[in-house]
């Protein structure tokens, strides 16, 4: 465990480091230099979609993770409108909603969205290059449920997004079994909505440690909510102003803050909803670098806001500079 603090903080802290190390070309090396002792039990082998995911231990081995990495996106997707819409409504597939069977009442109507559902059988189907031969809830299950371990899911983007969902199966299913899920905690950062009230109540009741970070002026977490979709059109005022930009909208040319409002109204009747148990908002700086009234401006803002060094600093870690690199997509 990360040492600054006790409880909460601490945990969070171990998480938000474990998210980092998704993105690097080499963890182990770098869980060996911010969490001296961790090892990697379990890793995933990347996912056509490129999804991945590793299991880590503690040197107690009381601890197990599941970290899930993020999206990896083009480079231009922060950089233009187009890139970035068809990225939210293609790439993500946030108009099409599914079922979602894992409730722990039974009760309810519980939808997620395509993408979310894809990304979340990826990994529940992802396969151990280490050789255990066991899918991620069996190697859980026999190494940390049933010896009575505790259990962290964490992930930072798309990969909070997969965490959540996971999550709410993996409780649910081990229920099932007639095992506990008190020694479950769940930790997500800038992670968008994955699915709509009944899903987010859902996981809320049945996973009482769950702490869900949201840097005020990232955008992703706001997507696919309708009404924080339309906090995101006055988000950077007074530059990179989105009233000040204009974008080109199925065909007409309106301004970056109308985009966003009428990209409310489409999600608006999709009913995406955030957990609201620990969800916690903070405050951050906009970077210097980005504050003209242009397109590549205010997306290049977002990139920076986006970033998990952002979520890091919060938590009062500092991740090394090449690290901290990996883990943004600007």
């Amino acid at each position: 465990m990360a040492q600054n603090q006790s409880g909460q903080t601490t945990l969070a802290q171990t998480a938000v480091m474990l998210s980092a190390v998704t993105y690097s070309t080499d963890p182990q090396q770098d869980i060996d230099t911010l969490l001296p002792g961790w090892s990697i039990v379990w890793d995933g082998i990347q996912t056509s979609d490129g999804n991945y995911a590793f299991i880590a231990t503690d040197p107690s081995e009381e601890y197990y993770a599941l970290a899930v990495r993020g999206s990896l996106p083009p480079f231009d997707v922060f950089d233009n409108w187009d890139a970035f819409a068809n990225w939210v409504l293609e790439d993500l597939d946030v108009i099409t909603q599914v079922s979602w069977p894992y409730l722990a009442s039974g009760n309810g109507s519980a939808l997620i969205s395509q993408g979310a559902y894809t990304s979340f059988d990826n990994v529940l189907n992802m396969q151990d290059q280490l050789g255990s031969g066991q899918l991620i809830f069996d190697y859980l299950k026999n190494n940390a449920v049933i010896p009575g371990k505790q259990i962290i899911i964490t992930g930072h983007s798309l990969g909070g997004n997969i965490a959540n969902v996971y999550a709410s199966y993996f409780v649910t299913s081990i229920a099932q079994e007639n095992y506990t899920s008190d020694n479950i905690s769940l930790f997500t950062f800038a992670a968008p909505a994955a699915g709509n009230s009944d899903f987010a109540t859902d996981l809320d009741n049945k996973i009482s440690t769950a702490w869900h970070y949201e840097n005020a002026n990232d955008i992703v977490p706001k997507f696919p909510a309708s009404f924080s979709v339309l906090l995101t059109a006055f988000l950077f005022d007074p530059a990179p102003s989105a009233s000040e930009i204009t974008v080109n909208y199925q065909g007409y040319t309106i301004s970056l803050r109308e985009a966003f409002i009428l990209l409310s109204g489409v999600f608006y009747f999709y009913g995406y909803q955030q957990p609201s148990l620990n969800y916690t908002v903070f405050p951050n700086a906009l970077d210097e670098n980005y504050q003209s009234n242009t397109l590549e401006d205010w997306f290049d803002q977002a990139g920076a806001q986006h970033a998990l060094s952002n979520y890091a600093g919060y938590l009062g870690v500092t991740l090394g500079s090449q690290l901290a690199k990996q883990s943004s997509i600007v």
